[in-house]
């Protein structure tokens, strides 16, 4: 019994690396590389805390929320590129500034909502009250 549930943590955890690394990493791309660490690390940090604090269900309602930030932002670009496609401007995906933004947002998107959820979930302490 202990090694299906070794087995199924892992499996787990390795798929909520890959969303994570693929999701926050989505507009990452090869002139801005070193940029990757930051959805990498990021993903380590918080699947390293999810697991040791046995909250890998708020980690998963957070990668949710994370697919919906990148399906927004995916909607969001080609609605802007449609816009100005008639112009001379470039695709907003080719700024390199567009790709920095959309990958700290979506981290900053994945960070919160897994703050939200573990402590949304979080059992509450009655405190006494002074007097008592």
């Amino acid at each position: 019994m202990a090694g299906l549930r070794s087995l199924r943590l892992v499996v787990t955890a390795s798929v909520y690396f890959t969303a994570v690394s693929l999701g926050a990493g989505i507009f990452v791309v090869d002139p801005v590389r070193p940029l990757l660490f930051v959805p990498v690390c990021t993903g380590a940090v918080l699947l390293g805390h999810a697991v040791t604090t046995a909250n890998l269900d708020e980690l998963g309602y957070a990668i949710m929320g994370l697919w919906t930030g990148v399906l927004s932002l995916s909607v969001l670009g080609a609605v802007t590129d449609a816009f100005l496609s008639q112009r001379a401007v470039p695709p907003v995906v080719t700024l390199p500034a567009a790709r920095v933004l959309g990958t700290v947002g979506l981290v900053a998107i994945l960070v919160a909502a897994y703050v939200h959820r573990v402590r949304r979930d979080r059992p509450v302490e009655h405190q006494r009250s002074p007097g008592a």
